[in-house]
Parts: C-alpha cells; sequence; structure tokens
C-alpha cells in the first residue's frame, strides 16, 4: 500500500471510530434526557423484584442502545436509596441483554440484497434522511421535547455513519499479510479478550468495541474464533464505566458497580472454558467460518441468554459476593434496619395498596415498641442494653409512617379508605408515645444504677410480673388491631383494674421491706417511678383500642357487646389475674 492509501485508511477509521463513539453518546444521553426526572421514580415503582427489574432494564437498554448509562443509573439509583442492592442484580442483567439489540441494528448494514426493500432497511441507506429532520427539528422547533427528538435523530444517523466509515476504511486492509496475522492471533481466546478488554476500558463503551468488530467483519473477513473472545472481553472491559462513576457514591453505589463486574466475569469467563474446553473434546468445525453481519449480534445474544438463564435466579450470590468485597458497616447496618422499605412514593397513586404498605408499617412499629418494652420487663442485662437502639428505630420508623400518611392523607379515597389512614395516624401516634415511655423507663433504670441504689431480689421479681402483665396487654391491644376487632377495646378497662391492684400490691409490698429494712439504701422514688411508668402504657393500649372503635363506627362494621357479655369477661379477666395476685402474695 501506498503513503497515500495508508493514511487514507487512517483517517478513515479514526473518523468512523469519532463520528461512532460520538453518535452513540449523543444517542444515548438525549433518550436519557427525555424521559425526564421522572425515570428514577418510575424504576423505583416497575422494579418490584429482580425479574421485573431485569425486563425493564433489557427494554430501556434496548431504547437508550448504551448498557454503560444503565448500570451507571442503576449505581446512583441504589446510591439514593430508590432501589434496593438485589433488585439492582436484575436491573444489570437485564441491561447486559438489552444492549445486543444495538449490534442487531448495526448488522442491518451487512444485509445483502439488490432489491429495493433489502436496500431501503438498511441503516446506511436511511440514516441520511433520519440526520436531516433531526437537524431540522434541532435548529427550527421551538419545543425541548422536539428538539431532543431531533437529537436522538441525528445521534443514530451519526453512529451508522461511523460505522459505515469505519468499514469502508478497513477494506484496503484485507490484502495486507501482517493485518490478517493480527487478526489470526485474536482467534487465541487469551489474547482475543484480553485486547477487547483494554479496548472497551480504555472506550468505556461495550457496544463501541463490538460495533468495531463488526465493521472489520464486514469487510475483513472475522471468523467466529475470532470474534467469541472478543465479544466477551468488551463486556468485562466496559465495568470501568460504572466503577468509575461509583468512586463518589456511597457503599452501595460501589457494590452495585462490582456487581455489575462479578456478573460479566462469571457470565463470560464460564462460558468460554466450557466452550474452549469441548472444542477441544470434540472439536467444532465452524469456528473457521466468517462470522458476518449476523453472527456478532447472534453470538453476543447468546452469551447473554445464557448467562441471564444461569445468574437471574442466582442473582443472590452476586448481591452476596459483592457484600463480601464491600462488607455492611455496623452504621450501614443501622441505618438499614431503621429504614421502612415498603413505604414507596411511587405507591400512593393507588390508595389501596398504600394503605396496606402503612398498615405494615405501623406493624413493624408495634413489634419494634413491644420489644422495647419487653427488654425492660425480663431484666435481662443483654436485652435491656439494647433499649436505646429499639426506641430510637421505632422513633424513625414513626416519622417515616406520619411522613407518609401526611402524604396519602391528601389523595382522593374512599370513605373507607379514609377511615383507615384515619386509624393509621392515631395508633402511630399512641405508639410514639408508646416509646417516649419506653426510654423514660429505660433512663429510671440506668439512673438508679448509676446512683447505686439498692434493689432487692423481691422488688425485681414483683415488678417483673407487674411488667409482664402490661405487656400482655399490650400484645392483646396488637393483636386486635392486626385483626381489627374490638374486644380489648370493649374492655380494657377492666385489665387496667387489675393491673392497677396488681401495681398496687407490688407497692405497698416494697413499702413494708423498706420499712423494715430502714436505712438500707432503699429509694422509695425508684419504685413509685417504674410502677407509675409502667401503668402510662396502658394509657396508649387504651388510644389504640379507642382508634380501633371509632374505626369500626366509621366504617360501619361497629357490634357493641351486651352488658351479660360485658361482665361476664370482666370475671374472666379477673381469673386469668389470679396467678399473678398468687405470684405477690
Amino acid at each position: 500500500m501506498s503513503s497515500m492509501e495508508i493514511l487514507n485508511v487512517i483517517t478513515s477509521m479514526l473518523g468512523g471510530l469519532a463520528l461512532f463513539l460520538f453518535g452513540m453518546e449523543t444517542l444515548s444521553g438525549s433518550l436519557t434526557k427525555m424521559t425526564g426526572g421522572a425515570l428514577k421514580g418510575f424504576i423505583g415503582a416497575i422494579t418490584k423484584n429482580r425479574f421485573t427489574a431485569f425486563v425493564f432494564g433489557a427494554v430501556l437498554t434496548a431504547i437508550v442502545q448504551s448498557s454503560s448509562a444503565i448500570t451507571v443509573l442503576s449505581v446512583g439509583l441504589v446510591n439514593s436509596g430508590i432501589i434496593e442492592l438485589s433488585k439492582a442484580s436484575g436491573l444489570l442483567i437485564g441491561a447486559n441483554l438489552g444492549t445486543t439489540a444495538t449490534a442487531w441494528v448495526l448488522s442491518l448494514n451487512g444485509i445483502d440484497g439488490e432489491s429495493l426493500i433489502m436496500t431501503l432497511i438498511k441503516p446506511s441507506t436511511f440514516s441520511p434522511f433520519l440526520a436531516i429532520i433531526g437537524v431540522a427539528l434541532m435548529m427550527f422547533a421551538k419545543a425541548d421535547k422536539k428538539k431532543n427528538i431531533g437529537t436522538v435523530l441525528l445521534g443514530f444517523s451519526v453512529m451508522m455513519i461511523g460505522m459505515n466509515l469505519m468499514s469502508q476504511g478497513v477494506a484496503p486492509l484485507k490484502a495486507i499479510p501482517a493485518v490478517q496475522n493480527m487478526l489470526v492471533s485474536f482467534s487465541n481466546p487469551v489474547l482475543g479478550f484480553l485486547f477487547a478488554c483494554v479496548f472497551a476500558l480504555i472506550i468505556q463503551s461495550s457496544d463501541a468495541v463490538i460495533g468495531i468488530v463488526q465493521a472489520f467483519a464486514l469487510s475483513m473477513g472475522i471468523t467466529y474464533g475470532m470474534a467469541f473472545p472478543l465479544i466477551c472481553g468488551a463486556q468485562v472491559g466496559t465495568c470501568i464505566t460504572a466503577l468509575m462513576s461509583s468512586l463518589g457514591a456511597s457503599n452501595n453505589g460501589k457494590r452495585t458497580a462490582v456487581m455489575n463486574l462479578y456478573y460479566n466475569l462469571l457470565k463470560t469467563i464460564p462460558v468460554m472454558l466450557v466452550f474452549y474446553l469441548l472444542n477441544y473434546l470434540i472439536g467444532f468445525s465452524g469456528l473457521e467460518k466468517e462470522v458476518g453481519a449476523i453472527g456478532i449480534p447472534a453470538v453476543h445474544t447468546m452469551v447473554n441468554i445464557i448467562g441471564c438463564l444461569i445468574w437471574l435466579p442466582c442473582s443472590k450470590v452476586i448481591v452476596a459476593l459483592a457484600n463480601k468485597t464491600i462488607p455492611l458497616s455496623e452504621e450501614e447496618k443501622m441505618e438499614k434496619a431503621n429504614v421502612l422499605t415498603m413505604l414507596d412514593e411511587s405507591f400512593l397513586q393507588d390508595v389501596s395498596f398504600a394503605i396496606e404498605q402503612s398498615d405494615t408499617a405501623v406493624k413493624q412499629l408495634l413489634n419494634t415498641v413491644g420489644d422495647a418494652f419487653n427488654s425492660i420487663v425480663e431484666k435481662d442485662l443483654e436485652k435491656f442494653n439494647q433499649v436505646p437502639v429499639l426506641c430510637e428505630r421505632a422513633e424513625k420508623y414513626k416519622e417515616q409512617i406520619d411522613a407518609y400518611l401526611s402524604k396519602l392523607s391528601g389523595e382522593t379515597m374512599e370513605n373507607n379508605e379514609r377511615a383507615s389512614v384515619n386509624m393509621l395516624i392515631r395508633v402511630s401516634t399512641a405508639l410514639g408515645r408508646s416509646t417516649n415511655i419506653a426510654r423514660r423507663l429505660h433512663n429510671v433504670y440506668v439512673s438508679y444504677r448509676e446512683s447505686d441504689g439498692q434493689i432487692r431480689e423481691d422488688d425485681i421479681r414483683e415488678l417483673k410480673v407487674v411488667g409482664k402483665s402490661i405487656y400482655e396487654v399490650m400484645q392483646l391491644t396488637y393483636l386486635e388491631y392486626e385483626k381489627r376487632t374490638v374486644t380489648i377495646a370493649e374492655t380494657i378497662l377492666f385489665y387496667r383494674e387489675e393491673i392497677t391492684a396488681l401495681s398496687a400490691i407490688a407497692k405497698q409490698h416494697y413499702v413494708q421491706r423498706a420499712h423494715e429494712n430502714s436505712g438500707s439504701g432503699y429509694d422509695d422514688s425508684l419504685y413509685t417511678d417504674v410502677c407509675y411508668i409502667q401503668e402510662q402504657m396502658l394509657d396508649y393500649c387504651d388510644m389504640i383500642a379507642d382508634s380501633l372503635i371509632r374505626y369500626a363506627k366509621e366504617t360501619g362494621t361497629y357490634k357493641e357487646i351486651s352488658e351479660q357479655d360485658r361482665n361476664q369477661k370482666r370475671q374472666q379477666i379477673h381469673e386469668i389475674f389470679a396467678d399473678k395476685y398468687e405470684e405477690l402474695s
């Protein structure tokens, strides 16, 4: 080749590559921009699990024409807490499958045929027309949306023109033995894989690398043996884009990028190992065959379909590897435990479902408050030390529930739905005050220990009897809430009478012991404070019970029990407490 021919090849290659990369970046960026700020919220709503996330990731990537863009978006979504890491795994796997659409579109340029129809469906034929339309929209349209559409059309056209320019530019290289020898070296799976990996790492796009391979395939006679390791290596090398985007992100954002790397490694390397092992054992006759226009997207798709079939059901393994690489810190574990993930704002459009989610959140708050109070009552030191953590968690739960219910209250809803929301608000308020009681009770015990006050085993035993009795009433009230019945609500006064009587006996015994052991460090204020604070828990059980009655009346399901049934229930409750009176005797 003459110097002029070599220069023409170089300029065509570099110019085509520049146009191809610019067109791909413009197309991807414009499509992402067109979705607006609603995209993140939409993804959060549609990715209920890793399978729906997978489908959405595949479709979105096929539209945007860039797996790197969706991978970077996934890092941002996880970093901002919009989706969980487990859901991001499905999104990433889908994005890797969706990116094969780019290769299929590019393969249309290699279609052979002399008919007008076959010529018209080639991107090289219709791209100039799309480019003119795109430029016209960008120059003359006033609306930003139309301008963005013009940018999308122009980006696609430039990408196709760049592809054609590269194909035409490299055609003369086919006659040069040195170039042929270099291409043959790619048949070595290790060399081919590493070359594509490094090249994709440099230009940060597997689609671009595969597009270049397609350009060579159309002009240089690339074989299946050369193309296979190049395609696999490109998919691993492009992971650098997500890794770089995660540098300033939270640990969860970094885990998303690492998870993408692990998936591509686990997707490509085992497939290559199995493929070349079988080739060694039985020999594949088609490896020397030219891959052609359709072969590259077919191989690309095959590798990704195999990866999806294996790793989508086992995506927890990839998540676990990412968590192992970047372990959860204690702060992250605490933060994760304090977040009610079911309260997603995207659910507010479906009022009935949002109410169900709020109810689930309130039940979680119920259990947390109950655990905090029980940890105090049990007098187990390890559990006792966890009370501040449980109280803080309950307070954060209440803040999230109140904020969510406030937004939900602004939605249009039926009367029964409104009654449910009002009940949830009242129950959340009662539980918030119960949390304060648990914290106060914990603080009283801590203060007493720090002041070296004395408390005897009999004191602890009797406080525990009273406390456990209150906890049982709390549990019954919580159960009533879950069932939406009013049995406890109608008779909670009788429980209060029994608890008050138990508490009075315990106080009387304490005074007697204090009198008998005068000057032995007894502190009357301790017992009085503990008993008083414990009994206050009944006030908030009463609030929950009253909320249930109001809800039943507002929804027309309230049935008042007869006086006879009420008296019978009172006697049953007194008999239930007989054993507790005996414990204090």
